[in-house]
């Protein structure tokens, strides 16, 4: 991994949307991208480095398997969720969902991954991290506006 390239890819001071699979990555910690999630999340979001917004959606997504586990990873995941520095957790607003919809008619994104985006080009978050290889044609296609940081191409070969 570079850290180098994650510092280049996602400026100081540039706001950024995490997508739920560099949270699951980050919480899961085994995953092949979990270092450069870890980069991001504890150099670049705790510090104050880049401030973070994350869609309620992915508050849904990372709860599913510490319900499955838990009562000790559904606490842990929460505080994660609900505590930790320099994270935002924005709601679906009509505006949110109208753009999610457009976004799907124009790209045919999943619902979940439209969402995620539309939080991003509502909320004029210029960077969304990601580790969905659909996402680069969908922001290529219909959010230019957007940089994708895709997690994998910051992980060695």
């Amino acid at each position: 991994m570079s850290q180098a390239s994650l510092e280049a890819a996602i400026p100081a001071g540039a706001s950024v949307a995490l997508d739920t699979s560099v949270v699951l990555a980050y919480l899961n910690g085994s995953e092949a991208v979990s270092p450069a999630a870890a980069l991001v999340v504890d150099a670049f979001v705790r510090t104050g480095r880049n401030e973070a917004t994350i869609s309620t959606l992915t508050v849904t997504e990372t709860l599913v398997r510490p319900y499955e586990a838990g009562p000790r990873e559904i606490g842990i995941a929460e505080a994660f969720l609900m505590h930790f520095p320099n994270l935002g957790i924005e709601d679906v607003d009509y505006s949110i969902a109208r753009e999610a919809a457009r976004l799907r008619a124009v790209t045919r994104l999943r619902t979940p991954d439209a969402l995620i985006i539309a939080t991003a080009l509502a909320r004029d978050i210029p960077i969304v991290v990601a580790n969905d290889s659909q996402w680069a044609k969908a922001i290529a296609t219909d959010a230019s506006s957007l940089t994708l940081c895709h997690l994998d191409a910051h992980v060695p070969l």
